[in-house]
């Protein structure tokens, strides 16, 4: 597999998505330019720093305790007491795989321009740390997104140093052990390199990344429900056009519609327009005649390219702020190496991530929303000429008559999992509140953000599991050779988890087995 190059400039979500999954290695550029403007800023830093004058962070306290100022001699000993008196992360812990993404935001971030002015050994560290799969182990709860995430990233800080613990070798140990192990010297921290890890959006970032690639998972999967339902109810394919979306104008719907129409069009189920017509007949001459066939879909179905696209269209917008804030430098203070000036900032505020992730977070409730009236329409026989709560045909006088439910149970688990993803969606970016002695007046929230987004993405994957079994048991009572063949291919890969429901069982194992299928399966598709 191929290495990744850090530079600070042009690392995408996919890459981190590689370095945090796949455990792809990651390399500086070869061009020598790059370590020398970490060289040169690094300089700059230790000048201005002798000549005695208060420098926010390195020579005086932090935050609100900003007019202390220290000697220059001290300025090392001040990094250690940062990373160790924000160690109070609290909570579940981050994954490894979201310990890679934050280790790597961090790194793209501190080495992007000469901005943060570590030393190249930091650098060099940090790289080490992920191409020996060392990974800080991370508690989740204490950061409100600005000064960045101070506490969790301290978790960052403190291993460099040789503290704390780390995910190695599949067990969380003391980092020291991991060090001893792979022939690695602590690093302890220089003047301001506690800030330079600590003091930026790296957590949000890396969570929001991660987050993103799965919800973008999600849209395609809500597109095949939505082709799915429209074969299982005999729809018609005209709103999946490409022209009906292009006179709406929005780019997501026309991917949303696509996708649902390249799956419709080979199906026997799904009406074209025309025969539509034709099956329909005209009215003649008659004044009025009730039909039994409706020239239109629900809403659920017609509108479906109209809601999806509303996501498809936020991952586009979100994708472009998560990469530039992956891509940027976001602690404070800052150096300008070209003009030799240090700019006391705040590029440690985590607005656009939060924004990001509200955003997704409101978009995801609606597909999830979307998905269960969809269910609906397919478990509740009176909507698809199909059996009630999808039971096998049953003849009236067989012994399993009025014994099997089928269905029934998911539909209401369905139901709320889709009340609990709403829960989800309440904005965090406008819960600001004043912390730390009035200095952080003003924060971001973005971490709380990330993370719930990520925790709702889990929720709307076990509902499109449940709802995935629904499909095929509908498939299964219909003949699957009406189906398109994409659908009978999802269907025959879900088959490999889940049998027809005959009679009734328990379904939760085989739910979660799905749901865990769709995180990683590449049937759907997905591309940037």
């Amino acid at each position: 597999m191929k290495a990744i190059t850090v530079s600070g400039e042009e690392l995408t979500i996919r890459d981190v998505c590689s370095v945090a999954y796949n455990g792809t290695e990651i390399n500086f550029p070869e061009d020598k330019k790059f370590m020398d403007v970490l060289v040169r800023s690094r300089k700059f830093l230790e000048d201005y720093i002798a000549q005695g004058y208060p420098t926010y962070g390195v020579t005086t306290g932090f935050g609100d305790s900003c007019a202390n100022q220290i000697n220059p001699a001290k300025a090392a000993e001040l990094q250690r007491s940062i990373v160790h008196f924000h160690g109070i992360g609290l909570g579940p812990k981050f994954s490894r795989e979201e310990g890679r993404a934050v280790v790597l935001c961090r790194l793209n971030s501190d080495v992007k321009g000469g901005h943060s002015a570590i030393r190249p050994e930091l650098a060099d560290m940090l790289k080490t740390l992920l191409n020996k799969d060392i990974i800080p182990v991370i508690p989740q709860i204490g950061s409100v997104g600005a000064s960045g995430d101070l506490t969790p990233l301290s978790y960052v800080g403190a291993v460099v140093m040789g503290e704390r613990e780390v995910y190695y070798k599949g067990k969380v140990v003391p980092a020291m052990d991991a060090f001893k192990a792979e022939g690695i010297e602590p690093l302890p921290l220089a003047a301001k390199e506690g800030l330079a890890i600590m003091n930026g959006t790296s957590v949000m970032t890396a969570v929001a990344a991660l987050a993103w690639q799965n919800a973008r998972r999600l849209s395609i999967i809500s597109d095949f429900i939505t082709a799915a339902t429209a074969e299982i109810v005999r729809g018609n394919e005209v709103p999946f056009r490409r022209k009906v979306a292009e006179m709406k104008n929005h780019a997501g719907q026309i991917e949303s519609g696509e996708y649902i129409y390249s799956i419709v069009k080979d199906s026997k189920r799904v009406y074209r327009y025309e025969d539509l017509l034709q099956k329909m007949g005209s009215i003649g001459g008659l004044a009025y005649e009730k039909r039994d066939v409706k020239i239109q879909d629900r809403y659920s179905i017609r509108c479906a390219p109209q809601i999806n696209g509303v996501l498809r269209d936020t991952l586009h917008m979100t994708k472009q702020w998560i990469e530039e804030e992956i891509n940027s430098s976001n602690d404070n203070p800052l150096v300008n190496v070209d003009t030799n000036e240090l700019y006391n900032t705040g590029n440690f505020y985590g607005g656009h991530i939060c924004a990001s992730c509200d955003y997704l977070r409101i978009a995801l409730a609606n597909i999830s929303d979307l998905a269960d009236k969809q269910a609906e329409i397919i478990i509740d026989g009176k909507f698809n000429g199909l059996t009630e709560n999808l039971i096998p045909f049953t003849e009236d006088t067989a012994p399993e008559a009025g014994l099997r439910f089928g269905f029934k149970a998911c539909q209401i688990t369905m139901s709320a999992i889709r009340g609990e993803v709403q829960h989800y969606c309440a904005p965090v970016s406008v819960t600001s509140a004043p912390t730390e002695a009035l200095n952080q007046d003003k924060v971001s929230m973005g971490t709380i953000s990330a993370r719930k987004l990520r925790d709702q993405i889990d929720l709307v994957f076990l509902q499109f599991g449940v709802h995935l079994l629904a499909v095929c048991q509908a498939v299964d009572l219909i003949g699957k050779e009406e189906f398109s063949p994409f659908t009978q291919k999802v269907y025959s890969e879900v088959r490999k988890m889940s049998a027809m429901v005959v009679n009734d069982r328990q379904l939760d194992k085989e739910a979660t087995a799905v749901s865990e299928w769709l995180k990683t399966t590449e049937l759907f598709g997905e591309k940037d």
